[in-house]
């Protein structure tokens, strides 16, 4: 443990002392991935499809918050869809009008979590991000995973009525906007996922010995148990060794995030209590764990003066000895 203490207090120091050269890195990295990952899933106009526009739109997303990250995002996406359908466009520009009007009233600082969940499921490693949000937010977490879920189905939705429908008239809207409300696994996602930040939230805020771990372990452990439940009454086509180890890996990625942000010593904990004019206190103090990152420091030293030194030793021996 104090090895890893040590590691996360070298990568702490490390970003910051390099925060002005990683942050628009990070932003960088974040850009690229959404407009590649557009491309990849609705690649539809060959002008937008291409690897230096996604480069080109990866470096202006250096100087954009995530709020119009989230809103250039969703332009990026209805002009791929315009090129398919006109109609089809506006309507789904106008759902993600409301999803991101409703994300700017209850959640305007977490724009790269609705990023993540479209981004994350085809990867399989979603199902940590219900968990991340319980542990960093209220219940008002319900918000970005539904819009998240929501994307990612809308989007599923367009990729499979545009490549199997052969009409190409203004009626392809309804068959998208059709494959989307019935689709009983993006509400099935949307209770489960909601449920298990919910269950994290109230865990962590427990007054146990290692709330946190206890949550994050309970959130994996329920979101798996759901999921294959309602694979089995959806009869939802879910490949459960993918499954299984996506899941494993989101609870490290979560657990090695929750350790780098804050990491309590339980065995430190004091119980005080204390009163004022008008209340009488109970105070449950948990410190946390912080240590040193040795140092190192390089002293250089003359070969002459060293050399005199060593001399002048072996002088002063001689002379103790006659």
């Amino acid at each position: 443990m104090t090895q890893l203490l040590v590691l996360r207090e070298h990568i702490q120091k490390f970003y910051q002392r390099y925060a002005l050269f990683l942050t628009p890195l990070f932003r960088f990295v974040i850009g690229f991935i959404t407009f590649s990952s557009v491309n990849r899933i609705i690649g539809y106009n060959p002008a937008l499809h291409q690897f230096y526009v996604e480069l080109l739109l990866a470096l202006v997303s250096v100087l954009m918050p995530g709020s119009i990250l989230l809103f250039f995002g969703a332009v990026f996406v209805c002009v791929h869809i315009f090129y398919v359908s006109q109609i089809l466009a506006l309507v789904v520009a106008a759902i993600f009008a409301i999803i991101y009007f409703a994300y700017i009233k209850f959640v305007p600082k977490y724009a790269y979590a609705i990023f993540a969940i479209p981004i994350a499921f085809p990867l399989h490693l979603v199902y940590g991000i219900p968990v991340l949000l319980g542990l960093m937010l209220s219940p008002v977490a319900i918000v970005p995973i539904i819009c998240g879920v929501g994307i990612y189905y809308l989007l599923q939705a367009v990729t499979y009525v545009v490549s199997t429908s052969t009409d190409t008239s203004i009626n392809i809207y309804h068959a998208v906007l059709k494959q989307f409300f019935d689709s009983k696994e993006m509400y099935a996602m949307i209770i489960i996922f909601s449920f298990v930040a919910v269950l994290v939230y109230i865990l962590r805020n427990r007054e146990w010995n290692y709330s946190f771990e206890i949550a994050i372990v309970a959130g994996i452990v329920s979101n798996d148990i759901l999921l294959l439940l309602v694979k089995y009454l959806l009869d939802i086509n879910i490949n459960v060794g993918l499954f299984f180890v996506g899941s494993i890996f989101s609870g490290a990625f979560v657990w090695i995030l929750h350790f780098m942000h804050l990491a309590l010593n339980y065995a430190g904990v004091e119980n005080l209590q204390f009163e004022d004019e008008e209340y009488y206190y109970y105070v449950r103090a948990v410190p946390k764990m912080n240590v040193a990152a040795p140092s190192k420091h390089v002293k250089k030293i003359n070969a002459r003066h060293f050399s005199e030194h060593m001399q002048g030793m072996k002088d002063g021996k001689e002379t103790v000895q006659k």
